[in-house]
């Protein structure tokens, strides 16, 4: 049977019977574990079926009515990029430098704001579950383990990631171990980077050269379902090694829980509870009620034996059993439909979320659940882009950036204009200026210019590298030999203390150089992602610049040191 033809049937036959294994698979086309695993991952990255743990299942049916307590199923609205006006925002834990810009940025300032998962510049309070104890928590647990199965030996793979929130559920853990084991905990700790084929990667590998590790904790569950891949692959017998997840996010890991192989326990999270704690939290800052620094929601360990009482299988998801949260955690998290919602004085028209990681069921489902509860208050819900939004952040910076340098020009001067982005905006700028004469090397800062009469425009020639719109080589830089500016408008890639200015490609390097020598003046504009960034080569020491002009999430310093090497910094307005 062709490979195609065996795709097709697999998923007629899941359609079929619904969840097979990948040995009911294996056995059926009379193929090898190995393949079918590999067809399964294919087929489910066509987006042609499900890939839960140990085998394969239907496409999960799309749903054309909102529920009032909607099953796992539903898929909530697409992103897209701020469009319209909300009154409150829930902000998830993005890069650092992101949650920085967009606590300062003026639209979003104006907006009260609650965090996700961990504390955030700007936030009046955040939402989630007590990191460092949760993870104390599962490490005793796991200790309790340990002593039970491998006589109190453990060897732990940890594949945590670079966030506090996540960091302080490794240490966590490994304290929970240290302080419930009389031996030593052998750790190594990986930076996974909450992506599954860095997990498998760096799983399949420390299992290699390190086969007495025999607990894997997982910082999530895409982690999680990374190692526990590797582990099958590498044929590790399930009684001798350990994965687990701080999540328990969605039908994935509960489905490895049940199996019982690598997964025995894992620590929950709720997005159940978090989603509308998160609603709640929004509705109190619109209504600027006190809050906590951390409206703290439950978590709790769960096993194979243990899961059915917190969630209900249905079908291929599970649904929470919300009297199980009020018995146990109080009424407090209950927001299951039969328990009417709360009534603030005011309710806000439209709140905006801002999530990252989509591809993770734990922002799946904490998006569901949030629309479903707001739906319930007759709330909007703008879902945003974090990747987008990231872009017009930046891009409104470089424009404040390119604006900041069109006031250090007068007319009559004579401009060299590096190519670069920064520079197309301040090209775009210039139309107003008199009597300036502007080289440059950029193919779309000529175009930008090209039908302005009150400009010369000199172009410095060359052979044009086509994926930065850059003219370079030997004629581009002879021609700047003949030349002076008045000013040189310098583009770079990478910034830092050490290794000073630093580009990417030598050609660009080379003619930025040459640049370097025809200017009076060097004016470096620079947001600050380019700074302690060190690309491939060196343009030039920071003692070649005059002046910078930057954005305001350039640190202070930063700012200093520059400023005490004798460049002027200033910042531009955005």
């Amino acid at each position: 049977m062709k490979n195609t033809e065996r795709w097709n049937a697999i998923v007629k036959e899941i359609g079929e019977y619904g969840f097979l294994t990948v040995a009911e698979l294996s056995e059926k086309f009379q193929v090898s574990a190995m393949t079918i695993r590999r067809d399964l991952e294919k087929l489910a990255a066509e987006g042609r079926i499900q890939r839960p743990y140990g085998g394969a299942a239907p496409l999960r049916p799309e749903l054309t009515e909102r529920k009032t307590e909607p099953s796992q199923t539903e898929q909530p609205p697409e992103c897209k990029p701020p469009g319209g006006e909300c009154d409150v925002l829930i902000l998830g834990s993005l890069d650092p430098r992101f949650n920085l810009l967009i606590s300062e940025r003026r639209r979003l300032k104006r907006l009260p704001t609650v965090a996700e998962s961990l504390p955030l510049p700007g936030a009046l309070t955040w939402v989630g579950v007590n990191n460092y104890q949760a993870g104390l928590a599962l490490g005793r647990w796991a200790a309790q383990y340990c002593r039970q199965h491998w006589a109190g030996r453990a060897s732990v793979l940890d594949l945590t990631y670079s966030f506090d929130n996540t960091v302080e559920r490794s240490q966590g853990f490994l304290e929970g171990l240290r302080l419930n084991l009389s031996s030593e905990v052998e750790v190594l700790s990986l930076n996974a980077q909450a992506n599954y084929d860095q997990a498998y990667q760096f799983a399949h590998d420390a299992l290699s050269v390190h086969p007495g590790i025999n607990l894997v904790f997982a910082i999530n569950d895409i982690t999680a379902w990374g190692a526990i891949n590797a582990c099958a692959d590498l044929g590790v017998n399930p009684e001798q090694l350990l994965v687990l997840p701080f999540g328990l996010e969605g039908s994935q890991l509960k489905n490895a829980l049940m199996a019982g192989r690598y997964c025995k326990a894992g620590l929950a999270m709720f997005p159940e509870i978090v989603g509308p704690a998160c609603v709640e939290a929004a509705i109190s800052a619109f209504n600027q009620a006190s809050l906590p620094p951390q409206v703290v929601t439950p978590y709790a360990i769960l096993t194979s034996e243990t899961l059915g009482n917190f969630y209900a299988r249905d079908g291929s998801q599970w649904k929470l059993r919300w009297e199980t949260v009020r018995a146990n955690f109080g009424d407090v998290f209950d927001f299951g439909a039969a328990r009417p919602p709360r009534q603030p004085l005011r309710l806000p028209r439209c709140v905006g979320t801002l999530l990252p990681f989509h591809e993770h069921e734990w922002y799946q489902n904490l998006r569901l659940m949030i629309h479903a509860y707001a739906a319930r208050l007759g709330i909007g819900i703008e879902d945003m882009d974090a990747e987008q939004v990231m872009k017009d952040e930046l891009e409104h910076r470089r424009r404040g950036i390119a604006l900041q340098a069109l006031r250090e020009i007068e007319d009559e001067n004579v401009l060299i204009l590096d190519a670069g982005p920064i520079n197309q905006y301040l090209a775009e700028a210039l139309s107003e200026q008199r009597g300036l004469t502007v080289i440059t090397n950029s193919m779309p800062v000529f175009k930008m210019l090209e039908n302005q009469p009150a400009i010369t425009l000199v172009s410095t020639g060359g052979i044009l590298r086509r994926n930065s719109q850059a003219l370079v080589g030997p004629t581009a830089e002879k021609s700047l030999q003949d030349l002076r500016a008045d000013l040189l408008f310098l583009n770079v890639s990478g910034v830092s203390l050490q290794f000073g200015l630093s580009h990417t490609t030598i050609s660009e390097v080379s003619i930025k150089q040459a640049m370097l020598r025809s200017a009076r003046q060097v004016i470096l504009l620079a947001d600050h992602t380019c700074f302690a960034e060190e690309s491939t080569l060196q343009v030039a020491p920071l003692s070649a610049v005059h002046k910078l002009i930057s954005d305001d999430a350039l640190p202070a310093n930063l700012r200093l040191r520059l400023s005490q090497l004798g460049i002027k910094v200033v910042i531009a307005k955005t």
